[in-house]
């Protein structure tokens, strides 16, 4: 296995074990990112010579046993819109070019805390919306990544780092993790803090993270979280995982590949002794976009105002297009939305009443082609809003040779039960494919 290889349960165990260094570890990676890099553009700042004395240090206290925790040693790539103390946060516009943070936000302290490295600083979008960076998907650089966190998914799937870290207000973390081929969760907004991080919808915003394996997603999980996740709950005489799988709106909106796949994965499931079973929405799900738009773009024309009139140059068109359109809108609609979307929550949280975890399809189809936008976030929408905890799960490749993915969904907070069932269903699915970079 060649150095770059190793998923993080595999770096962390060799680091404690001493069979590898931190430091020919991160050498290894950062060579990896000198030979691919300049084709798939997932970086906007690493400080090679901080990243290469901080592993220094690692492995110094590796060598004596001291070990700061769980990732101790680990490189870690993070969004740039999470503030780093001392190294560049640029949150994807040439307008904060040289902002430096003078502290760290909420997700790198834990990090750090943790015995991660960061490695650096991953390519957002434009100030976290939809005016695309240029970062290109490692299966095939024609085609986009997904996005806002376009950098921190094609950073884990081109081998340059084990996991990163990256952030949903939509779709920006499950859409680029189903386009790139890679694990990814966005938990409950609770679960893990958002402090620190350049806002677009503060109701909406929610740490997320990539990884090659749900394995490695639950440690990672483990380390950021604010509190303990529970696991899956012991029925007496069934300890089957229930599988809803959401036919309506999800499927209709999916083509031809992912459909086909969506019935395999099904069926493969099925004979795999997971009980699966179709689940209906409740009528209250048509309203879900008009919500979620009220409340992005007030809170967006919140949040922007000020700037948007201090750096107009900051924005893309799609951007200022979203805060303007949020400027019309007045208190009492959004108000209006808020109280519609508690009880949006309350109606889809009885799904859970029957399922641990409910089925769709990752993303409508693989990665479109082109850069100059980041593809359709309709399949995390629905969640998001409903502030569910999803991960998206590679499960093929489409007829392209672009990968698929599968998303699941549990009930709020429930975390641990969700990557358990991950876990278990990512062993049938059997996954193995990587890019060839």
């Amino acid at each position: 296995m060649s150095l770059e290889a190793p998923t993080l349960i595999e770096a962390a165990s060799s680091i404690r074990s001493g069979t590898l260094s931190p430091l020919e570890y991160v050498q290894a990676l950062l060579a990896r990112v000198d030979a691919i890099e300049p084709r798939v553009q997932a970086w906007t700042t690493i400080n090679r010579e901080t990243v290469l004395s901080e592993a220094r240090q690692m492995e110094v206290e590796a060598l004596k046993k001291q070990f700061r925790g769980p990732l101790h040693g680990v490189p870690v790539g993070v969004k740039d819109i999470f503030y780093t103390k001392g190294m560049k946060t640029t949150m994807g516009t040439s307008a904060f070019a040289d902002f430096v943070p003078a502290y760290d936000a909420s997700v790198v302290k834990r990090l750090k805390h943790a015995g991660a490295i960061i490695m650096g600083k991953c390519v957002t979008t434009v100030l976290v919306f939809l005016d695309p960076g240029p970062t290109r998907n490692p299966w095939n650089t024609n085609h986009t990544p997904g996005g806002s966190s376009s950098g921190s998914a094609a950073a884990v799937a081109a081998r340059m780092c084990p996991v990163s870290i990256g952030s949903q207000t939509v779709g920006s973390v499950g859409r680029p993790g189903a386009y790139n081929g890679v694990v990814s969760i966005m938990p409950t907004q609770s679960r893990i803090s958002i402090a620190g991080a350049f806002p677009l919808a503060w109701s909406l915003d929610h740490v997320g993270a990539f990884s090659r394996s749900v394995a490695d997603m639950e440690v990672l999980i483990e380390s950021l979280s604010e509190s303990p996740m529970p696991g899956h709950p012991q029925r007496a005489g069934n300890l089957k995982f229930r599988i809803g799988v959401v036919s309506d709106f999800f499927v209709d909106k999916a083509d031809a590949d992912t459909k086909r796949k969506m019935e395999e994965v099904t069926s493969r499931l099925s004979g795999s002794g997971f009980e699966v079973a179709e689940v209906s929405l409740p009528p209250i799900f048509d309203l879900h976009p008009a919500i979620l738009r009220t409340i992005v773009r007030s809170e967006a024309a919140s949040t922007h105002e000020h700037l948007l009139r201090l750096k107009p140059e900051a924005y893309g068109p799609k951007l200022r297009d979203l805060v303007q359109m949020g400027q019309l809108i007045d208190a009492t609609q959004y108000l209006r939305a808020q109280r519609i979307r508690r009880h949006y929550q309350r109606d889809m949280a009885r799904l859970f009443e029957r399922f641990d975890v409910l089925l769709t399809p990752g993303a409508p189809g693989p990665a479109p082609e082109g850069i100059a936008a980041t593809g359709d976030p309709v399949m995390q929408a629905p969640w998001t809003l409903a502030d569910f905890p999803t991960m998206t799960l590679p499960c093929g490749l489409a007829s392209n040779g672009l990968p698929l993915g599968i998303q699941l969904t549990a009930a709020p907070l429930h975390e641990g039960l969700l990557l358990e069932a991950a876990k278990k269903i990512e062993l049938v699915l059997g996954f193995k494919d990587k890019p060839a970079l």
